[in-house]
């Protein structure tokens, strides 16, 4: 079974070409196999960093709406979603810290993923002052039904 050619930058001309090719069909400029496999690597990883950020905002948001559906009687079970989202919130924090900080490209995806994985981290240190603003919200309404004095 063959590979699939996987594509990146050329280095002369900065269009996106395959790992299979001799030259880049752009700017002619040749292109070294092993240098094209290296190439192609990075960008593949910059690419699943790209997703795994992703993924990531998308659970930080969720973390958020849980967390709102939580605060109405009726969807008190989504608290448990809020759970664990937040769970899942940290481990992919962690994962995607893990394998690709140490990444080096200059693809602009690779950007945009470290952009989204610092507002996915500031999104979760938000929420210990959501809880106290819950905190607060919960006392007001007690307080406004006279339940306390």
């Amino acid at each position: 079974m063959f590979a699939a050619p996987r594509t990146f930058r050329c280095p002369n001309c900065h269009e996106m070409i395959n790992d299979s090719m001799t030259q880049c069909r752009f700017c002619s400029v040749p292109v070294d196999p092993g240098v094209a496999q290296l190439i192609a690597d990075r960008q593949e990883k910059a690419n699943q960093a790209y997703s795994d950020a992703s993924y990531l905002r998308t659970a930080a948001i969720a973390l958020y709406v849980f967390f709102g559906l939580s605060m109405v009687p009726l969807f008190g079970f989504a608290f448990w979603g809020f759970l664990i989202t937040l769970v899942v919130v940290i481990v992919l924090l962690i994962r995607w810290q893990i394998r690709y900080r140490g990444l080096i490209t200059d693809d602009a995806d690779y950007k945009k993923a470290r952009r989204s994985w610092w507002i996915s981290l500031v999104m979760l240190m938000g929420i210990p002052v959501i809880f106290v603003v819950r905190v607060v919200i919960e006392v007001l309404l007690l307080v406004a039904s006279g339940g306390i004095r």
